[in-house]
Formats: C-alpha cells, sequence, structure tokens
C-alpha cells in the first residue's frame, strides 16, 4: 500500500467520514479498513484515536476554565472510559 494512499486514509479518518465512505474514496476495500492489522486499518485507527485525543484535550482544557458544559462533557468521557477499562479482555 503507497504512502499516499494510507496518508489520504488517516487525513479521512480524522474528518469523521465512515470506513465505507473512506474505501470508496481511496479505492481500498472496506475490508481493509476494517482490518485492525492490515496497514489501512491501523492507518485508521491511528487517526480516529488521535482526534478523539485532541477533542478530550479540547474538554479537559475547557474544563480546567470552569466550562460547566465542557465538564458535563468530561464527566460523561470518563464514565466511559472507566466502564471500558473495566472490561475483561
Amino acid at each position: 500500500m503507497s504512502d499516499n494512499i494510507l496518508k489520504e486514509i488517516e487525513d479521512f479518518a480524522y474528518r469523521y467520514l465512515e470506513k465505507s465512505e473512506i474505501a470508496l474514496v481511496t479505492g481500498v476495500p472496506v475490508e481493509n479498513i476494517d482490518d485492525e492489522n492490515s496497514q489501512e486499518g491501523i492507518a485508521f485507527l491511528r487517526r480516529r484515536l488521535l482526534r478523539k485525543a485532541t477533542f478530550n484535550e479540547s474538554i479537559i482544557k475547557l474544563t480546567d476554565q470552569l466550562s460547566s458544559p465542557a465538564m458535563a462533557i468530561e464527566l460523561k468521557i470518563a464514565d466511559a472510559i472507566n466502564i471500558n477499562d473495566r472490561k475483561i479482555r
């Protein structure tokens, strides 16, 4: 897989395009993007997780500034993480 295609997958994942949409635009089979062990799947997950981390960081900064809406969002994020972290894998 070319570096340009992997970069496109990452960029589209960062912008919240669905896997099927990314597959259509890049010409990569959606099965490859679904496969977390493939180069395409790793590229997708890497950028989607980076976007999530960037979003969470923004919420945390707003919470630190005592934004009530941000505090509510951060509480939901923290609760979801705690629930997921306790799951047996």
